[in-house]
């Protein structure tokens, strides 16, 4: 089984989109809020151990650098 996570620019496009994944009988349809977001024990681990190995250095203020990233819309 694979899953695919989409994000959809133009919220307009969805209902579209999910009719004709849906037609297919291949597919199962699934949406997920941001409560229902599944995280797998093997990515849980890999945050786990990465943030053991984490120095206070390794952190920094949201605040500080929301701003400095460049966001494609």
């Amino acid at each position: 089984m694979s899953q695919i996570l989409l994000n959809l620019k133009d919220e307009s496009k969805k209902n579209v989109l999910m009719n004709f994944l849906k037609s297919l009988n291949y597919v199962s349809v699934q949406q997920l809020n941001n409560k229902d977001v599944i995280i797998t024990e093997s990515e849980k681990k890999i945050m786990r151990e990465r943030h053991k190995k984490a120095k206070p250095d390794d952190f920094k203020n949201w605040d500080d650098i929301k701003d400095s990233f460049k966001i494609n819309e």
